[in-house]
């Protein structure tokens, strides 16, 4: 008898211990995408115009539609049909199914629309990802991050930083080294708040594309911010002194709730072909 109940209760935990790797190894990944693409620029004239709206499908099923430049995913409401200066997007994730997949980015609402980005691309059951399309086209990137969502400590946040403005923007601005940037604050905790501090110090165009630490997030306080786009190593107060934008300019700064996540990118403003700003909201 105790050799039975000993085979029995062996075959209870081999057959829990199965369904649990089988729902572990068919859990679903989590898909976040952004849009910083743009148009080339098309003779006579010299300046870039957003790039086009994006539909995003994984293994063929469409998982995101109607992405505009500046903006990121959206699964509840109506997608954004403009972005301003600067952008807070509560941005969304589609579960997708974990594995390795076709991920295809194009041209929003065309039958054999223009891809930007088709490629087979694997997913852990359970991870999350954020995936950026950017640069110009024909030559469209897109640049895949896995997302650590575990919560920040106690009155943080978590910010990562990514920089999708292309060099050759920056031939108009004054100053030195001009595709390098720094990003600073003001603001955070109002009994020690940061002073133009740099956050994210000498970052280029799609750095992170080929350097996956730069992906990682880092910690900053709480509160509310204001963050400035800087020539890399100038005081970068005022555009005399390296400053490309500060974000917000006027009113309120920026409200940053303690235990969230974001992620910030780089980008352009149209019309005004300005440096600008979004930051995304991933929880």
């Amino acid at each position: 008898m105790r050799k039975i109940s000993l085979l029995l209760s062996l075959m209870l935990f081999v057959s829990v211990s199965f369904i649990s790797c089988k729902e572990e190894n068919f859990a679903p990944a989590r898909l976040l995408v952004a849009n910083a693409a743009l148009t080339a620029p098309v003779a006579p004239s010299q300046f870039p115009t957003p790039g086009p709206t994006i539909d995003v499908r994984w293994d063929g099923s469409l998982v995101h539609s109607s992405i505009i430049y500046g903006a990121a995913s959206v699964t509840t409401g109506s997608p954004l049909t403009s972005v301003s200066s600067p952008q807070v997007v509560a941005a969304n994730y589609s579960d997708v199914k974990s594995g390795a997949f076709g991920l295809n980015l194009a041209l929003s609402g065309q039958v054999g629309a223009v891809t930007i980005y088709n490629r087979t691309t694997s997913f852990l059951p359970g991870r999350s990802y954020t995936a950026m399309s950017f640069d110009f086209t024909p030559f469209y990137k897109t640049l895949i991050m896995e997302d650590d969502l575990s919560a920040p400590p106690a009155g943080k946040i978590k910010v990562r930083f990514v920089h999708a403005v292309p060099a050759n923007i920056f031939a108009l601005v004054p100053g030195t080294k001009k595709d390098t940037i720094d990003v600073t604050a003001f603001g955070g905790l109002s009994s020690n708040p940061l002073n133009n501090t740099s956050v994210f110090s000498d970052r280029t165009f799609a750095d992170g594309y080929s350097n996956t630490r730069l992906h990682q997030f880092a910690l900053l306080d709480s509160g509310s911010y204001r963050f400035n786009v800087r020539v890399a190593r100038t005081p970068g107060t005022s555009a005399a002194t390296g400053s490309l934008g500060l974000f917000p300019a006027s009113g309120n700064p920026i409200r940053l709730p303690e235990g969230k996540i974001y992620t910030i990118f780089a980008r352009l403003q149209f019309p005004a072909l300005t440096p600008s700003i979004t930051i995304i909201t991933h929880n």
